[in-house]
């Protein structure tokens, strides 16, 4: 991505997003902190150790805002907006989002979209569709005030409804737990 691309997202507060390159979490080592952690705390118990996971540590993890307004809980206007943006009628792989970044010819508000949403579909808030959630679309109705969003709140509320739902199908005993959503990035620094 060209500096001029880099530079759009700084000014719209999400600079830190472009300090991390390649965040691996092993996928074992994922189920395994997810396992540890208390749903209706929300906190990672390892051996009697509590570390309590928060929108605040999730901000000195990752940078990205804190506080503010709650993600807009209707998506559709957001969703519109994106669509318009990228001339589709439906959401694209993500891989499209990607693929369109590295063009010369964007807008700044076209630079922070794809941008975003490849950030939230990768690493942020990951699930296991190719095609971003509508969910975290929202935001994109209002792009003057975007970093206002309690992203720090949102994301990691996106990570401990992944990690009950993967912990409740593990319960239950079915053969396959699903998809592990949301930043296990954050989880293996919350644990480290």
């Amino acid at each position: 991505m060209s500096e001029a691309k880099k530079d759009v997202i700084r000014r719209y507060g999400f600079g830190s997003l472009l300090l991390f390159d390649k965040c691996f979490v092993p996928k074992k080592f994922s189920k395994w902190l997810a396992s540890l952690v208390e749903s209706k705390s929300g906190d990672l118990i390892v051996h009697g150790k509590v570390t309590s996971l928060t929108s605040k540590f999730m901000n000195l993890v990752l940078g990205i805002p804190v506080g503010g307004t709650p993600f807009p809980s209707n998506y559709a206007a957001g969703r519109a907006i994106v669509l318009s943006k990228i001339d589709k009628t439906s959401l694209p792989h993500v891989s499209f989002f990607a693929e369109k970044l590295a063009a010369d010819d964007l807008t700044d508000e076209v630079v922070l979209i794809y941008f975003l949403v490849v950030a939230l579909h990768c690493f942020l808030c990951p699930n296991s569709n190719l095609v971003p959630s509508p969910c975290y679309l929202g935001v994109f109705d209002d792009l003057e005030h975007i970093s206002s969003f309690d992203w720090s709140g949102f994301v990691l509320h996106w990570l401990l409804d992944g990690v009950k739902s993967f912990n409740k199908g593990k319960k239950d005993g079915q053969k396959s737990f699903g998809t592990l959503g949301g930043c296990m990035f954050y989880l293996a620094v919350s644990y480290l």
